[in-house]
């Protein structure tokens, strides 16, 4: 099969006009994207993407290893990394309930939209049909999701939603056409790859996402201790003492930092008087 199927040559054709015409009209944009760049390039960021490239090297590894993945898979696995993994390890920052997140996640994977977008992207028109057709439903899109927003447009949003299943319901029914005359390239094995691969990377980053969560949670609950006392033993104390005293419980070790001040980091001593305090005023709440 070509790397490229016309349907991304398409999708990446718009962007790079539309960036294009964008920085033409408006030389703010060229500034904000180097911005981002700028962003992207700090080494806490590096540092993070270098880990999740790391483990998702050893989860394509052993899915190799297993005979599931294969070097045909390599397009799948990078535009996975870009679009999936990136997005979900910038959305873990936002988590608020790590199991509730965990649960959805997994659901997401088996739902029945899964199989259906991926019979839509199997079959793909010519490159110029596909630029008219990634612009339309574009267009359409950002046309919803703006009038979503404005209460007085919720007519226009009804319109633009019904046209985009219109149109999402014929490239469906021309997929399984295609698929019933040429059944011999559906059903394959390098099809199942292609169906397969990218749900258990989805369902394998799922681990790394949790564990981000917690480090990040940790992160910020113990930043407080960097503030309280420029001791870096009596910073480290404050942490171990508060992980064990809350077991582990993010949310609590944040709660007794904002409970504490300055002079409750003098010693070790009023760090463990602290602690027993706050566990004390928590249980006569509760």
């Amino acid at each position: 099969m070509d790397i490229f199927n016309n349907r991304e040559l398409a999708s990446v054709s718009l962007i790079i006009l539309l960036l294009a015409w964008s920085s033409y009209k408006n030389r703010d944009v060229v500034n904000s994207l180097r911005l981002v760049l700028d962003a992207l390039l700090q080494r806490a960021i590096l540092t993070t993407l270098a880990s999740l490239l790391v483990y998702i090297s050893l989860i394509v590894y052993g899915l190799y290893e297993i005979e599931v993945w294969n070097i045909g898979q390599t397009k799948n696995t990078v535009l996975w990394f870009v679009f999936v993994g990136f997005a979900e390890l910038i959305n873990s920052t936002k988590i608020k309930e790590p199991k509730a997140h965990l649960q959805a996640s997994l659901n997401a994977q088996i739902k029945l939209i899964v199989l259906v977008q991926f019979l839509v992207a199997f079959h793909s028109y010519s490159y110029i049909a596909e630029l008219v057709l990634v612009a339309v439903l574009s267009f359409f899109a950002c046309c919803s999701t703006y009038a979503s927003y404005h209460s007085q447009h919720k007519q226009a949003k009804v319109v633009c939603d019904v046209l985009l299943s219109l149109i999402m319901l014929y490239l469906l029914i021309d997929s399984i056409y295609v698929i019933y005359s040429k059944p011999v390239e559906f059903f394959s094995l390098d099809t199942f790859r292609d169906f397969l691969v990218p749900i258990l990377l989805s369902c394998a980053l799922l681990p790394y996402t949790y564990c981000f969560y917690y480090y990040l949670a940790y992160e910020r609950a113990f930043i407080k201790a960097n503030i309280y006392t420029s001791s870096k033993s009596l910073q480290r104390y404050a942490k171990i003492q508060s992980f064990i005293a809350f077991k582990g419980r993010p949310e609590l070790i944040n709660s007794w930092f904002l409970y504490s001040c300055i002079p409750e980091f003098e010693s070790k001593k009023t760090i463990r008087e602290s602690i027993r305090c706050f566990k004390q005023q928590r249980e006569s709440t509760a």
